[in-house]
């Protein structure tokens, strides 16, 4: 019926790359799934922005890690503070 059957491989256009990129480090999971089609192209260009897409996904994840451990040292220790300046 001359229906395409296959889809159209994704743009790797400068504003598209810019667009992943952001998208990969500021909603991280979605990255993954982001990076996971690019890499399933046939092009290096493709692929590569697929390996940025993952590895921008994981760095941020860290991120999120580190600053979600701070912040409960933070709460933690003002907690404790608090305790020890009650008196019972």
């Amino acid at each position: 019926c001359g229906k395409n059957l296959k889809p159209e491989p994704p743009s790797t256009s400068l504003t598209r790359q810019i667009v992943i990129y952001l998208e990969s480090f500021f909603l991280p999971p979605y990255g993954i799934v982001i990076g996971i089609r690019y890499l399933r192209q046939g092009d290096s260009k493709s692929k590569t922005v697929g390996i940025i897409s993952i590895v921008l996904t994981i760095l941020s994840l860290l991120v999120l890690i580190k600053l979600t451990f701070d912040l409960i040292d933070i709460v933690n220790s003002q907690v404790n503070n608090q305790l020890q300046n009650m008196e019972f």
